[in-house]
């Protein structure tokens, strides 16, 4: 079996074969990752910038029985 050379998929993001990159959903996949990463840079930036507060969980379940 010869394996297939990568290419650059989403602006270099990801490196796929070409079964991949035909693939409707593997590039759905791909943008919608791309997305979230874009969100949570967004929310960090707005964090940094005092304009979102930071959610902190308070909650701890912490137990030695097993």
């Amino acid at each position: 079996m010869k394996k297939q050379p990568l290419q650059p998929a989403h602006n270099g993001a990801f490196l796929v074969n070409a079964t991949a990159a035909a693939d409707p959903a593997v590039q759905m996949a791909m943008a919608s990752y791309l997305e979230r990463l874009q969100r949570e840079e967004a929310h960090r930036q707005a964090i940094r910038n005092g304009t979102a507060q930071q959610v902190q969980s308070t909650t701890w379940h912490i137990s030695d029985r097993h």
